[in-house]
């Protein structure tokens, strides 16, 4: 009987083996990954705290932007003492005063104007009769008196500054509805109308002061 020639078996196949190369690239990836994610993880929204802070610095420096009249004081637009020039300081107000003989002293420069029946220091008028009509004098003869026209609407602080420096004298004879502007003693500007003007007893003047830049 003759036996069978039987080719020889090959011994089975192991798994299949990855290239080399694919080894390297796994082992570096891997733990590059694992770094991004831990970095990612310990850093949660920090995106949105950029924003956060972004906006926390424009908040700030609006509260911290100054105001207008901070503004207006800080660049000296606006005097840092003294009133503004055309600012009323007394009246319009009707001021009584004798006219008899020698008249009586004016000082219009205080707060509220003073009269007295003798010499003051600092008298800006005399509202008197001493040569028979009544009239307004400057003590010392100072030009601060101006005559106005008789009618229209009553002056500004302006108007009566620039009529002083125009048309300035020291005396003047004065009747009801007579006006005039003076200069102050201390360089305030006053508008006098004239109420009453007996040749003796109490005469009448309207009177206004305004401020000055200096006063």
């Amino acid at each position: 009987m003759t036996a069978e020639h039987t080719a020889p078996t090959s011994p089975p196949q192991g798994p299949h083996q990855q290239p080399r190369w694919a080894w390297w690239v796994v082992g570096i990836v891997v733990p590059v990954a694992g770094i991004l994610v831990t970095v990612l993880l310990s850093n949660p929204g920090s995106s949105g705290d950029d924003k956060s802070d972004k906006g926390a610095g424009v908040a700030g420096s609006v509260r911290s932007e100054p105001t207008t009249s901070s503004s207006s004081a800080s660049s000296g637009r606006q005097p840092a003492s003294g009133a503004p020039a055309g600012r009323v300081r007394f009246g319009p107000a009707v001021v009584d005063a004798d006219t008899t003989n020698s008249g009586s002293y004016i000082e219009l420069d205080t707060s509220q104007p003073i009269v007295s029946g003798t010499d003051i220091k600092g008298g800006d008028i005399i509202f008197g009769a001493s040569i028979g009509d009544p009239n307004l004098f400057v003590p010392g003869s100072a030009s601060n008196l101006a005559r106005m026209p008789a009618s229209g609407a009553a002056p500004t602080a302006e108007e009566c500054a620039e009529s002083v420096d125009r048309n300035d004298t020291y005396t003047a004879n004065v009747k009801r509805g007579d006006r005039f502007c003076l200069r102050t003693d201390e360089g305030r500007v006053a508008y006098l109308r004239v109420v009453t003007a007996p040749s003796s007893g109490t005469g009448k003047l309207d009177v206004t002061v305004w401020e000055t830049p200096d006063a």
